[in-house]
This record gives structure tokens, sequence and C-alpha cells, in this order.
């Protein structure tokens, strides 16, 4: 099959290269210097990591749509619609979304902001707890693809699955999607613990918690309770908030440690809970949903709410039914 995915960042290229194993891959990328690093190396941060030579890549948006059988979206959630626009409107064929986050205006999901401008491509999102040099190194990763077309989503998952790099099928596309973009905020909050210095117990104490938040907000929005135990949720949530390669923890971590938030997210890039947060929490306002743990990231990032409060009221909450 040929495949085209747009966006030459790390995750890009990680994908690029595990299925280059078994398909014609094309990356699309509007940096040019990008696009001639991207046979030799994943990202900048890492020269040692090679991808697949047989990865080619272009900066011809024009020349990826005419090639590729399917396309891969993969840059930052907040440029997906930009990039989109691009696209001819009678655009027909699969996208799969790899991107984590929701638009912080609109709280819209990706498979909608697709179905807005592309009403006509079939639309999928692959998800789960992934590492992009784990992937490129090789390391055995299992992850979930969702879509709307039970069978071409299948047929996809066939087509598309390695040994080291296993895919598994469901059809809750919002809560895949909103499973990505969640524990990103919940893995702040994990790596402000951590950066504080609370302990081992806090942090499973969070994870577990966030978890529950997290499931709480997808029903109430539509997605199923057992999609958030899965590999897009429990999954993605352990290793987004435990993980040392997770930017988002180690965002929290920087702040945890006293760090300025604009320092931070100078110092670490894109990091898509710093704005899914928003998002979350004004939907949560909106729609009256009580989200502690959202409520508190949300504070410390965009009030300047102190931390050693915020961890205070947190803890001080009265106690109720798990």
């Amino acid at each position: 099959m040929r495949l085209g995915i747009v966006g030459g960042g790390a995750w890009g290229c990680a994908l690029a290269h595990v299925f280059s194993q078994n398909h014609e891959v094309l990356v699309f990328d509007r940096d040019p210097q990008k696009v001639k690093l991207i046979n030799s190396s994943i990202y900048p941060a890492d020269r040692t990591l090679k991808i697949d030579r047989r990865v080619r890549a272009t900066e011809s948006l024009d020349e990826l749509l005419e090639f590729a059988e399917v396309i891969f979206i993969s840059v930052p959630t907040q440029a997906v619609r930009e990039v989109l626009k691009n696209f001819p409107p009678e655009f027909n064929k699969p996208v799969i979304n790899t991107a984590k986050g929701v638009e912080i205006k609109s709280f819209k999901t990706l498979s909608e902001v697709v179905s807005e401008i592309l009403p006509r491509a079939e639309y999928f999102v692959l998800s789960g707890p992934s590492f992009a040099r784990e992937v490129v190194c090789g390391k055995p990763t299992a992850v979930v693809l969702a879509g709307f077309n039970h069978e071409l989503g299948k047929e996809l998952q066939k087509t598309l699955n390695v040994p080291k790099f296993r895919i598994y099928w469901n059809d809750d596309v919002k809560g895949v999607e909103l499973g990505g973009a969640l524990k990103n905020v919940m893995a702040i909050a994990v790596g402000i613990c951590d950066g504080m210095e609370m302990g081992h117990n806090a942090r499973s104490a969070l994870i577990t918690r966030g978890l529950k938040e997290m499931a709480f907000l997808g029903e109430n929005l539509g997605a199923k309770r057992e999609t958030f135990y899965g590999l897009s949720g429990l999954g993605d949530l352990v290793l987004t908030a435990t993980g040392d390669l997770s930017r988002n923890r180690r965002f929290g971590l920087a702040i945890g440690r006293g760090k300025k938030i604009p320092h931070a997210l100078r110092e670490i890039g894109t990091v898509e809970g710093y704005h899914t947060v928003k998002a979350v929490f004004n939907l949560s306002q909106k729609m009256g949903l009580e989200l502690p743990i959202t409520e508190t990231v949300y504070r410390v990032l965009y009030e300047n709410f102190p931390l050693e409060e915020a961890m205070k009221n947190l803890l001080n909450r009265t106690p109720k039914e798990e």
C-alpha cells in the first residue's frame, strides 16, 4: 500500500519507519531542512536514531495527496485544521489521525474537525501507549485503531499490523480520541506531583483518580467507559504519566520543581496537555461537571495558583465513595 504521512516530526517519522517494512511511504513536511534529514534521524534531539532509507520525503503536499492511498495526519492538534484546509474539499481517501488533543476554542475532537472540512474522507484515529524513540528502536508496541467504517477499519488493521507494532481495533472513536487527549492533562498533574517529591503513593493515587476523571468526562461526552480501561486510556495514561520520554510528564516535572511555565514550554516544545486542559476546564464549567484534577492543573498553569495550595486543596477535598 502507498502511505502518506503529513508531518515529519518524531511520531510521523516513527510511523514512516515501522510501516516502510511492508509499504511504500512518503512523508510531507514544510520544513526543507527536516525533509533533507528525514532519512538520517528521527528528530534533532537524537541523531543516532536512523529511520529506514526506503522512506521518502517531499515538500509538496500535492505530491503526497496524489501518491498516497491512505493519509496519516501527524502534526500537533492545534495545527490540524490549518493543514486540512490545504486538502481539496472532495478528498475521499482514508485519513488516520495520530494527534492526541482537542481544539482549544471549540473542544472539538479531530473526528469532528475532519468531518467538517473533509466530509467525504473516511476517518480513523490511531492512539495508544507509544514513544516514537522506542518504535524506531524496534521495541514491542501495541496501539488501537478506531473508526466509523468497521469493514475498512479491519482491513487497515490487518494491512498495517506488523509483529512489533501490534494494532487492535475499537469502534468507539470518541473514547479513543478523548483517552489520548485527556491522559496528557493527568500526566502533567503526575509530573507536578513527582517534581514536588510527593512520593510514589501520591503518584499512584493521581493516576487512579485521574483515570476515573477521564472516564467520567468521556461518558458525559458520549464515549464508552470501558474504552478508558484499554490501550488508549489506561495504557497511554500509565506510559505518559511515568515515562520520562513523555513531554507532558517532563513539563509537569519542570513546573513542580519551580520552573516558570513559559521557560518550560520553550525548553520542551509541543505539550499537548497544556492546551487540552484549558479546553477541558472551560467545557466542564459549561456542563457543570466536577473535574478536580483538571481544575487544579488549569489553575496552576493559567491562573498562577500556588503549587502547595493547589495540592492542599486536592488533599482536603471531602472523601467520597470510590
